[in-house]
């Protein structure tokens, strides 16, 4: 089995060898000089009716990937496959009924929603764009349905955004995402910009609604401990690679790749007598424009060896259902 791969077991999505760099331009003719690697041959699956988390530095290419495999960004080279189909090339006059399945929830409230809309509006208008409860009345039904679920009156239907404050703000983008009843949802650091006390009400919110409405979701965060939380299994990203895949409980109690273990060891421990090993990366995140060879990892890594800059370590299946991005076996 290979991590794009579900061997049967029903993936949703499957991403493929996915890139998706970005051209850097210059001189007087605007001639191609570079590229930004925000995403170097990504792949993975995710299975309908899970939780996948995708965890990694700012700037590893998460967001990225969220963005491309909805196609917001088109991507550079790979395969994207939802629900069987291949959507990679579909012409994007053809996208409409990938769309409707295929939601997302953006990182910032405060941006997200249009500031001269009502919130009516706003929940309304993919009902509108899809033509779904053609009539007003069904339509401020459905507004109305779409607000209690996300815990919010339907009495504010006519208030707008900046009336509210940002855990409010975060539910109405929720409700936007669930009005076309969606299969998938991208949730790009839903929690991010928000107050700790507000982080788990919306986690909570999230987690119900995937209970409830049988709801696939690819949960892009920073924070570990709210992807522990809410996942089923694990992608761990670095510099636009995946560097271990695995089911949550097993890569958070049995980490096998020194970025994982770093990152790790890094998160905050509530018990005071659990005494972890802090290990401190040396240097930034190198640029994307121009990652080092072999593993990209190898110039913060304290396992490094010369071979590590000469092989592109492959994403392999170290047990099952776990997999890691690493030369080295005897560490770990």
């Amino acid at each position: 089995m290979s991590a794009t791969s579900t061997n049967g077991n029903g993936a949703l999505l499957e991403i493929t060898n996915l890139k998706k760099w970005f051209p850097i331009r210059g001189g007087i003719l605007s001639r191609v000089v570079g590229n930004v690697k925000a995403v170097d041959d990504v792949s993975f699956f995710v299975k309908k009716g899970e939780v996948l988390g995708l965890v990694g530095e700012s700037g590893s290419g998460k967001t990225t990937v969220g963005r491309t495999l909805l196609r917001l960004i088109e991507p550079t080279e790979g395969s994207i496959k939802f629900g069987g189909q291949d959507i990679t090339n579909i012409p994007k006059g053809q996208l409409r009924p990938f769309r409707r399945k295929m939601q997302i929830i953006f990182q910032d409230p405060f941006a997200s929603l249009n500031p001269r809309m009502t919130v009516g509006d706003i929940i309304a208008e993919p009902l509108v764009i899809h033509k779904l409860e053609t009539g007003a009345s069904a339509r401020n039904e459905r507004v109305a349905e779409l607000l209690k679920m996300v815990g919010l009156s339907p009495d504010h239907v006519r208030r707008y955004p900046h009336e509210f404050s940002g855990g409010q703000r975060q539910r109405i983008g929720i409700a936007r995402a669930l009005a076309v009843d969606p299969e998938f949802i991208v949730a790009d650091e839903p929690v991010s910009a928000l107050d700790v006390s507000i982080q788990a009400q919306v986690v909570n919110l999230l987690q119900d609604l995937k209970e409830q409405l049988g709801l696939t979701l690819l949960f892009i965060a920073h924070d570990l401990a709210v992807v522990e939380y809410i996942s089923d299994r694990v992608a761990v990203m670095y510099l636009g690679k995946v560097m271990e895949l695995a089911d949550s409980k097993t890569l958070y109690a049995n980490p096998k790749h020194p970025y994982t273990e770093a990152l790790l060891s890094a998160a905050p421990v509530p018990d005071p007598t659990v005494k972890r090993e802090r290990i401190v990366l040396q240097g930034d995140i190198p640029s994307p424009i121009n990652p080092p060879s072999g593993c990209v990892f190898r110039t913060r890594c304290r396992y490094a060896i010369k071979e590590c800059a000469d092989k592109i370590p492959e994403l392999r299946e170290i047990a099952p259902g776990h997999f890691k991005a690493c030369i080295r076996d005897d560490v770990l």
